[in-house]
């Protein structure tokens, strides 16, 4: 994967593009940085699961908005002038501005207090022109000052203070932004820029919770689908999938990907209704630390295009998979993932390249284990060990054979894979990677079997790996495969 982070070539959203079509002629480059840093807050703020937004201009910001949307957010301190810097993006499912009838229609009934349905990271480098975007399980068993360990949703229970130490202690950076909409923001924010337009490929079975349900008969007429404001809070609410929150982070992903994309097109930016729906939609619904000062707005959004959305990735926390435990069903974390992540991304570094574990699922491995001593139960043991250490978000190998070995002499382990077989090579050194100072060899394994692994009298021993892939997204501007 190449690192996103090292200078490329012009970029094609340049204000450069757009001389003659503003008022204010050129931006001289020496300003880049500072306006790129604060748009990009405002983009990220408003465009959101969403906090989304497409910027705008006029002293109709400073005066309408400003006062009903800044708070002061105690732990958040404002970073650097022209430095990566960090915002907290919390979609909280407080029901207000939604009407009685919304509620139940939304499957979004009254609640206890407000807690945090979506909790984002998203770490903006304004010289590299480059955003990453972490997003977190909502059912992470995660310390909180005031609760004890329960689920990271629940820090919001405390306060918007409380959930930013809580984020802030647990991947060990800090919160120079903070921005946060409810259910009825999301809705009226995705209104405002006119709804987005999403690649379905498969249909999106009906959830009585939520009422979203894409059919296989609307995929087959186009399936680029088109969610306004009431349907899109359907879609990314939705937990009614196999890998259940897991998969509503890849959609809410998808859908803030999209959206970015929508709400720098030009004819937004220029849309003064569509600029004046969405400033009343976040003057509603959207709060922001008083750091993030609307009044910045005025002077950058006729010089707004200088962010290429190409230079986004997104991932999900590290984390162990789901279990039981006294606060519920909850997500382990992947500290060790997670203390990796988080410093490569504070080292402005791609969080894909931050290991050396090849971008292989591992759900997809299949592996024979094979005894090659006299000793009984070497191989199921081995097995169970390597199971273990090859586990990622709750996905492991597929231990598809234990046996004996053709020989019962075996001193060192080894690994084998069949070079004729596709993608078996990656599939070793992932497995390898397991296990320490393992031998690597080509040569034929059996039917069904990507990669071979024979136990020999050495104990065996192996490492828990950690592989940090980010959710596929579909390149601005461009339509995905099936959706041409």
């Amino acid at each position: 994967m190449r690192n996103p982070f090292k200078k490329k070539a012009p970029d094609p959203f340049a204000a450069s593009r757009f001389e003659g079509m503003l008022k204010g002629g050129r931006m001289r480059e020496r300003h880049r940085p500072w306006l790129f840093r604060h748009t990009w807050a405002w983009v990220t703020l408003l465009i959101l699961i969403l906090l989304g937004g497409a910027g705008g201009y006029g002293l109709y910001f400073y005066y309408h908005l400003q006062g009903k949307v800044q708070e002061d957010v105690p732990g958040v301190r404002p970073g650097e002038e022209d430095e990566p810097f960090n915002v907290l993006l919390v979609g909280s499912d407080s029901r207000e501005g939604l009407t009685e009838e919304e509620k139940l229609d939304f499957g979004a009934a009254d609640v206890g207090g407000e807690r945090a349905d979506t909790i984002i990271i998203a770490h903006i480098d304004p010289e590299a022109n480059h955003v990453t975007m972490v997003q977190f399980p909502r059912d992470l068993y995660v310390p909180i000052p005031s609760l004890g360990s329960n689920k990271i949703n629940a820090a919001l229970l405390g306060g918007k203070a409380e959930l930013v130490k809580t984020v802030s202690d647990l991947i060990g950076v800090e919160i120079n932004n903070y921005a946060q909409v409810n259910i009825a923001g999301f809705r009226d924010v995705v209104d405002a820029i006119g709804g987005v337009d999403i690649c379905i490929s498969e249909p999106v079975p009906f959830d009585r919770q939520t009422g979203i349900e894409v059919t296989q008969e609307e995929i087959d007429e186009s399936p680029l689908v088109h969610f306004d404001g009431e349907r899109a809070l359907r879609f990314v609410r939705s937990r009614n999938f196999p890998t259940g929150d897991f998969e509503r982070i890849r959609n809410q992903q998808r859908f803030l990907s999209a959206a970015i994309d929508k709400a720098l097109n030009v004819g937004m930016i220029f849309d003064l209704g569509k600029v004046k729906r969405l400033a009343d939609a976040a003057g509603d619904n959207l709060r922001i630390d008083k750091g993030t000062d609307l009044r910045e707005l005025i002077r950058i959004a006729q010089r707004f295009r200088s962010f290429d959305p190409e230079n986004y990735e997104a991932y999900t926390a590290p984390n162990l998979g789901t279990a039981r435990n006294e606060a519920g069903s909850v997500v382990l974390p992947d500290m060790e993932a997670l203390e990796i992540m988080f410093d490569a991304i504070e080292d402005n570094e791609s969080p894909a390249e931050a290991t050396d574990i090849p971008n292989v699922d591992v759900s997809t491995i299949n592996v024979g284990v094979y005894n090659g001593t006299l000793e009984e139960g070497v191989a199921a043991a081995a097995a169970e060990e390597l199971k273990t250490a090859t586990t990622i978000v709750g996905e492991t190998i597929n231990v598809v054979d234990v046996a004996n070995a053709d020989k019962f002499n075996v001193k060192e382990p080894f690994i084998r894979y069949d070079p004729k077989n596709e993608g078996a090579r990656l599939k070793s050194e992932l497995v390898a990677a397991a296990i320490p100072g393992v031998e690597v060899k080509k040569g034929e394994t059996p039917v069904g079997v990507d990669v071979e692994v024979v136990v020999g009298k050495r104990p065996f021993k192996t490492q828990k790996i950690v592989q940090i892939n980010p959710i596929p997204l579909p390149k601005p501007g461009e339509t995905p495969e099936g959706c041409r």
